[in-house]
């Protein structure tokens, strides 16, 4: 009989050394994952058109235009007395596959004491900063005579160029 408890005694040993080694092998195997991934984007946000409205009073639209860039916009008018206005209406669309988000809009009047600008339908805040790919969003901006001014300026400087510069960047997902 204790030649038996020793045998039986021999094998549970034996079996316990087996599991023991099968385990640690499992443990002990390294996994290695190869894979490649590819993401392609399209970065497309630009001004789509630029449309004057009705002259206000004497103003005249003389021009307008996108540069090369395409989200800097030119608006050349003529203002000649207090109450003159023009509103145009500015398309910017999303054409990319990546959402975009406006961190800033830039204005230049250059030197004239003249011009006044105001806009709406766009900020840098809120809902109407974010563009999602594939939209378009219509906003306004309006050119104005500087109701502030005391005299009438020259000729010269009744006609004034107002540049304006939409800075947009990729948007979070976080929401930004």
């Amino acid at each position: 009989m204790e030649q038996r408890h020793k045998n039986m005694l021999i094998g549970g040993l034996l079996a316990i050394v087996l599991i023991m080694a099968v385990g640690y092998a499992a443990f002990a195997t390294q996994l290695n994952i190869n894979g490649t991934a590819n993401i392609t984007s399209n970065w497309d946000v630009h001004i789509e058109s630029i449309t004057p409205g009705e002259p206000v009073g004497s103003a005249k639209n003389i021009a307008t235009s996108v540069d090369e860039g395409k989200l800097s916009a030119e608006f050349e008018t003529e203002l000649v007395a207090p109450g003159d206005s023009i509103t145009y209406t500015i398309v910017v669309k999303n054409n990319g596959n990546l959402d975009a988000k406006l961190s800033t809009i830039d204005f230049n009047k250059g030197t004239e004491s003249v011009i006044q600008y105001s806009y709406s339908g766009i900020d840098t805040t809120g809902e109407t900063s974010l563009l999602p790919a594939g939209v378009e969003r219509t906003f306004t901006v309006t050119v104005s005579y500087n109701s502030n001014v005391t005299s009438q300026p020259s000729k010269d400087d009744l006609q004034s160029i107002l540049t304006m510069k939409l800075n947009y960047v990729q948007a979070t997902t976080e929401g930004e």
